[in-house]
């Protein structure tokens, strides 16, 4: 209980110190600002975040993997190929999530193939697949970024991480997609447990391990997908915020998955808002340069001294 209200009060003073903190200091007459412009970044961040570190949490689960996350298994580029090639081609905002969403459901379906067999399923070729499915999705973008140069000439901006062209209707789709399939991953905790012991034992159990692992596959791609649509590829929150979860709460999945969410929201509001105030011309950084910075200081801390502890 001390934890869960220690967390909160961390969200409310991030949510806060993000508010009232950015490029242009809020005063008296442009509170204006805060309502249209700040307000929707600090919710697009939180939301994002949520479901980054969500996605992360299930995907090590699945792959029984403490490096897996929506990068590592391909499907943030595969993600970020789809909504490029939907800016490419020009559609209209509305529909770059479903672009997205198929390409890493395709990605996924590549790499669950090359991973599986029909009597086991090889969790180290996952992974290497997925990493060669990032290097031939960034080859596919870097094509598209040289071909389209001049209709998509931001995108290599938006590549990099980012809240940018933030509106309340984003944010609805946003939150929907967060809240429906957090509930579908908080209800099945108890079965997502019984995953982490090896296959033959789940099955003894009653649970239907292939269907399972694919169910959550592709939530864990819709989490990723519909993130990365909207804010471009940000590194390190799938991966690192899980492991800190289960360092401080263990590994029981109903609990890593609330505070999974909880953690990456406000870790990626953090971020964002370091990116907003770290220059003091009142330039941005793109909060992917901020999310790799802090999270690849803090995973080189944990592979050295507590990963053996913060995994089952």
């Amino acid at each position: 209980m001390r934890r869960t209200l220690v967390t909160l009060f961390l969200t409310v003073v991030i949510v806060i110190f993000a508010l009232t903190n950015g490029a242009v200091k809020l005063n008296d007459m442009n509170l204006n600002l805060m309502l249209n412009i700040r307000l929707p970044r600090v919710l697009m961040a939180f939301l994002v975040g949520a479901m980054l570190a969500q996605s992360g949490s299930l995907l090590q689960l699945l792959l029984r993997n403490p490096l897996a996350d929506g990068f590592t298994t391909g499907i943030s580029s595969a993600a970020a190929l789809g909504a490029v090639t939907a800016i490419a081609l020009g559609f209209n905002f509305f529909f770059i999530p479903f672009v997205s969403l198929f390409f890493a459901i395709v990605g996924l379906m590549i790499v669950f193939k090359v991973g599986s067999s029909d009597k086991s399923f090889h969790f180290t070729t996952i992974i290497l697949a997925g990493i060669v499915l990032n290097i031939i999705c960034s080859s596919f973008i870097s094509f598209l970024k040289y071909y389209f140069d001049e209709s998509i000439g931001t995108v290599v901006f938006w590549l990099m991480g980012g809240f940018y062209g933030v509106t309340y209707s984003k944010i609805t789709i946003l939150a929907f997609v967060t809240i429906v399939l957090f509930f579908l991953s908080y209800k099945s905790a108890y079965k997502l447990n019984i995953l982490a012991f090896d296959d033959l034992t789940a099955n003894s159990l009653g649970v239907n391990v292939k269907g399972m692992r694919k169910k959550f596959f592709v939530v864990a791609a819709m989490l990723t997908a519909v993130a990365v649509s909207f804010s471009g590829i940000i590194g390190f929150v799938g991966l690192i915020v899980p492991h800190i979860v289960r360092g401080i709460f263990g590994g029981d999945m109903k609990t890593n998955i609330l505070y999974s969410t909880l953690f990456g929201a406000n870790f990626l509001l953090f971020a964002d808002t370091i990116s907003r105030i770290i220059i003091p011309s009142g330039a941005e950084l793109p909060v992917g340069v901020v999310t790799s910075f802090l999270g690849g200081l803090f995973f080189i801390f944990l592979l050295k001294y507590k990963l053996k502890r913060v995994w089952y």
